[in-house]
C-alpha cells in the first residue's frame, strides 16, 4: 500500500490574515519544521475556499478517495464553521514532492469548513508501498479560531496489515474521534472514507 502518510490537515481562522497563524508562532517551532511538518504547507492560505477541495487531479495515476471530514470544538459535540483546511497528500508511489522530493508536497489544496464545519477533500486511495513500511496515513494539523496551531494523530485506514493490536487499543479509546476508518465503495463507483476532527485549547505542536 502506498504510504498516504500526507492527507495533513491544517486549519486556520478565516477571519485572520493569511500570514498571521506562521507569522505568531515561535522560532523554535520553525526551526523544528522539518519534524513538526511545517515544511509541508504551502501559505499564505488562498483568498476564495469552499468547503470542498480537490487534492488530487482526476489524472493522478492511483484510484480516487473522498475523505468527508467534520470539525469539532473541545466538547466534542460542537461543529466549528468557517475554519480553513490544508490538505496534502503523497502520490500513489509514495513521495510528496516533484521528482521525489520529501517536501513540499506536490499534492494539496485548500478548504474551509460549512456552517456545520463539514469538509470534503477529493483525493486518491491507498496504492503500492514503495518507501516505508508502516500503516498508511494521513497526519493532521490543526488551527481554528481561538484554538492554537496542534498536532492531531494519523488518519489510518482498516485492514492495513501494518496496524498493530496497541495501534487498535489506543484508537479505541477514542470514541468518535477514532482515526483509523473503514474505505468503502459508494455508489458512485468512488472510494469514500470519513473523519471527526477534535480541536484542543491547548498546542501540542512544537
Amino acid at each position: 500500500m502506498a504510504r498516504l502518510a500526507g492527507c495533513g490537515l491544517l486549519t486556520i481562522p478565516a477571519h485572520l490574515k493569511a500570514e498571521e497563524p506562521f507569522d505568531s508562532l515561535p522560532l523554535a517551532v520553525w526551526q523544528n519544521a522539518r519534524r513538526n511538518g511545517l515544511v509541508m504547507i504551502h501559505h499564505p492560505t488562498p483568498a476564495h475556499m469552499s468547503s470542498r477541495v480537490q487534492v488530487a487531479s482526476n489524472d493522478e495515476p492511483a484510484e480516487a478517495l473522498i475523505v468527508s471530514g467534520q470539525v469539532f470544538a473541545p466538547d466534542g459535540r460542537t461543529p466549528v464553521p468557517g475554519i480553513v483546511v490544508y490538505a496534502y497528500n503523497t502520490d500513489s508511489q509514495g513521495y510528496y514532492g516533484e521528482n521525489k522530493a520529501e517536501y513540499p508536497p506536490r499534492l494539496f489544496g485548500w478548504t474551509k469548513t460549512d456552517d456545520s464545519g463539514r469538509f470534503e477533500l477529493r483525493t486518491i486511495g491507498p496504492g503500492l508501498l514503495s518507501r516505508h513500511a508502516g500503516p498508511c496515513a494521513h497526519p493532521l494539523h490543526a488551527l481554528g479560531k481561538k484554538y492554537p496551531l496542534q498536532r492531531e494523530d494519523e488518519l489510518r485506514f482498516e485492514g492495513d496489515r501494518y496496524i498493530t493490536p496497541a495501534m487498535l487499543a489506543e484508537d479505541a479509546q477514542r470514541g468518535d474521534f477514532d482515526l483509523i476508518q473503514r474505505i468503502t465503495r459508494g455508489e458512485d463507483g468512488v472510494l469514500h472514507c470519513g473523519l471527526k476532527i477534535r480541536v484542543q485549547d491547548q498546542s501540542n505542536f512544537r
